[in-house]
């Protein structure tokens, strides 16, 4: 889910654009959008996972702290959501696999250079034909994934709201917690300095967050001082 998450949001942003260089980008994206549309565990999971977030959310229904009307309507989000899924026929990814034109900018993606005017012209018409044609023909192939992205939106939306920030330490760039036997499915990190980022492992029994500083040419280092952070620790 954060990977379809990540690729529709670069989709979505080369495809406002008017300039065909990045509508060029967009055409790439929709290839890896297509090869995870093509797994034929998707669907499946994302039913299961809905089914058990709806399990989870009628467990409030008799919980006075809880805004009903805001529950009813989550609940209907996701009777709407997986209804779309559930109606989908054949494979998502049909319109991009079964596109001789798609196809031929494929092969030529990892050639250096292949996707110049001497290798494919009519590529490079299209890049120089209007800008609402050339969007259509992106929304045309992305059009029958499109239940997979509001139902990657929907299900990430609710996971990471079931979680609640807490303002935490790691001493000398290390920070370690049990989970007290609980399960979560998302652990998100929020740290202010930019040039931070964190490696993540997780079980059962220990969660370990540790800091490192990204250094543009050099191999990146371990933080050896105290980094504050947000924790959010998710479970649905």
């Amino acid at each position: 889910m954060l990977r379809l998450e990540y690729l529709f949001a670069r989709f979505n942003h080369f495809v406002r654009s008017d300039d065909p260089e990045l509508h060029h980008n967009a055409i790439s994206i929709l290839f890896d959008l297509g090869d995870i549309g093509a797994r034929g565990d998707i669907k499946s999971l994302l039913l299961k996972e809905f089914e058990r977030q709806k399990y989870a959310l009628n467990g409030l229904k008799s919980s006075q702290k809880v805004d009903q009307e805001a529950l009813t309507q989550t609940l209907s989000e996701i009777d709407a959501v997986a209804s779309g899924i559930n109606q989908s026929a054949g494979r998502p990814n049909s319109a991009i696999t079964e596109s001789e034109w798609l196809n031929a900018i494929r092969t030529r993606l990892n050639i250096p250079g292949g996707t110049s005017p001497i290798d494919l012209p009519s590529y490079h018409a299209w890049k120089n034909s209007p800008t609402q044609e050339r969007r259509g023909l992106l929304e045309k192939f992305v059009a029958p994934l499109l239940p997979w992205h509001e139902a990657c939106q929907l299900f990430l939306r609710l996971l990471r709201q079931s979680g609640e920030a807490k303002d935490v330490v790691a001493h000398n760039g290390s920070f370690q917690q049990a989970p007290s036997g609980k399960v979560y499915q998302l652990m998100r990190i929020a740290v202010e300095d930019d040039a931070l980022f964190s490696e993540i492992s997780a079980n059962k029994y220990l969660l370990s967050v540790r800091f490192l500083r990204s250094e543009r040419d050099k191999k990146a280092q371990l933080v050896n001082a105290d980094v504050p952070f947000k924790l959010t620790l998710c479970q649905l």
